[in-house]
């Protein structure tokens, strides 16, 4: 049986090296060191620990979830992320099942956390639509993805209409009589929901007349980049009068932020979120947004998987949920 020992031995390194790269502690550890020591896991056939070689040729009973730590240090505080998570411990649980949890900074953490505890099937948080190949290749486990833009045809996911989403934010501020308009959140580059939304707010306008230079697109990613659109955004006030953001959580530091800077909302600025979390309906005042069914998302993602596994033929599903408009009171008619 080959042990952790040899595939340190061959790979040139520390066994403390290969055990941290195998249980994805890979700070102070190189992309191509990482690869190297998976090449020579994959060529030996080594299983990890202990548990899982016990595991080999029978069910572990174990699903994983993966959790994209790309914008977040500490994913489970996204209230989006939290939700999500918690409906699917809970319909994971009802199949018998025990649930193991993982943030992942990188593609390459994935693999050795999947392996490690033989995990029948997984479910996906966050953005891997540049890994996914990759990610399918080294894994022949039922995998479920949620909210990918991929291209790729034989990928299980289940996502929302962003698009529609960003649509019909555009109606409903067009409509209220804005005519100047601010998107924020993360990298329309970087992200497919992202910049479905926002494509979906650009058109939206476009299609009631409304050019796109009427359009400023600020990012959220970081604190800096947060102040700086604050900053712009104060600038701007008497001309830019309405503000789509891409979550309910930027909404409501948007809403917090311009009231500490004086600002009344609606009265000066007409804000919107998307997401319909708990979040909206506690803020003064209550935030119109667009709402998703992220409970309805996380069951048909368990749901999905568990047809996988008992079914290894059946056929990749791509299932899109409808949004809808939640109009509150952070949004009013310009004066």
């Amino acid at each position: 049986m080959v042990t952790l020992k040899d595939v340190a031995k061959a790979a040139g390194v520390s066994a403390m090296t290969v055990s941290r790269v195998i249980h994805g502690n890979t700070s102070g550890v190189s992309q191509e060191t990482r690869a190297k020591i998976q090449e020579i896991i994959d060529t030996m056939g080594y299983v990890p620990n202990a548990s899982a070689r016990s595991l080999v040729g029978s069910s572990s009973h174990i699903i994983t979830v993966l959790v994209s730590k790309r914008h977040y240090e500490n994913p489970l505080e996204s209230p989006y992320n939290a939700e999500l998570l918690g409906v699917i411990a809970n319909a994971v649980q009802q199949e018998g099942y025990c649930l193991m949890v993982r943030l992942v900074d990188t593609f390459q953490d994935i693999t050795p956390s999947l392996r490690s505890w033989h995990s029948e099937g997984a479910i996906f948080l966050g953005v891997f639509d540049s890994e996914m190949l990759q990610i399918q290749n080294d894994n022949k486990i039922p995998l479920v993805f949620t909210d990918s833009y991929s291209s790729m045809r034989q990928i299980i996911n289940v996502g929302i209409d962003d698009f529609k989403g960003g649509s019909l934010a555009a109606a409903h501020l067009a409509g209220l009589g804005h005519r100047q308009f601010a998107f924020i959140g993360p990298s329309i580059q970087e992200n497919g929901v992202i910049r479905h939304r926002y494509e979906g707010f650009c058109l939206g306008l476009n299609d009631l007349g409304i050019p796109s230079e009427a359009i400023t697109a600020y990012t959220s990613d970081t604190e800096e980049h947060m102040a700086l659109a604050l900053e712009d955004i104060r600038r701007r006030h008497g001309e830019l009068t309405a503000i789509f953001a891409a979550s309910d959580v930027i909404a409501a530091n948007l809403i917090q932020d311009l009231h500490h800077a004086g600002f009344q909302i609606p009265a000066d600025y007409s804000i919107m979120g998307f997401d319909n979390q708990p979040i909206g309906r506690f803020l003064t005042p209550q935030l119109t947004t667009i709402s998703q069914d992220v409970h309805r998302k996380a069951e048909l993602a368990v749901e999905i998987l568990f047809r996988h596994i008992k079914d290894a033929g059946a056929p990749a599903e791509n299932i899109v949920l409808d949004v809808q408009l939640v109009e509150r009171a952070s949004t009013a008619s310009r004066v």
